[in-house]
């Protein structure tokens, strides 16, 4: 029987080898011949965000048909803080940068679609995708605006208040 596969994405970053489970076969890795580019579309909210009204303001045209074409895209003039947004990316490097005994006390558990996930094993055959992620549950709702710090205080502890 084989010992369970754990992704320690810090220990791996360390080492020249890719184990065995990460290494797919020729025919299912990925190329670049013969395929296009995609150019990510981009939505520019200033005029929404200032209050234009008409039908072709606000990027909402380009929104539409970024989620009709493509099902995502980047959004400028957004209006969100840069100290916000650089806040939550040192989040992020602090969170991925926990030794992984850490990291797994948010581990997503069978039949949620939040928390800690690394390899994705139980998703997989015999190949693994190299990534771990994390993802929370949030809403814009006005008893949604807790739900993130609530998360992180309930699985990793008061320490990481910070976080939400």
């Amino acid at each position: 029987q084989m010992a369970t596969l754990v992704f320690d994405a810090a220990v791996r970053s360390r080492k020249d080898d890719i184990p065995p489970q990460f290494v797919w076969p020729a025919d299912e890795a990925p190329s670049v011949d013969g395929v296009e580019e995609i150019v990510v579309p981009v939505v520019d909210l200033a005029g929404f965000l200032a209050g234009d009204g008409s039908a072709d303001a606000g990027g909402l045209r380009d929104l539409a048909a970024a989620c009709e074409k493509h099902g995502f895209f980047q959004v400028v003039n957004h209006g969100v803080d840069p100290a916000l947004l650089a806040k939550a990316y040192r989040c992020c490097d602090a969170f991925y940068a926990m030794p992984l005994a850490e990291k797994q006390r948010a581990q997503r558990r069978l039949g949620e679609n939040h928390g800690y996930a690394g390899s994705f094993v139980g998703r997989f055959g015999s190949k693994l995708p190299w990534k771990e992620t994390m993802s929370f549950n949030c809403s814009a709702a006005p008893e949604g605006a807790r739900k993130v710090v609530d998360y992180f205080v309930g699985v990793l502890g008061e320490e990481f208040r910070y976080m939400g």
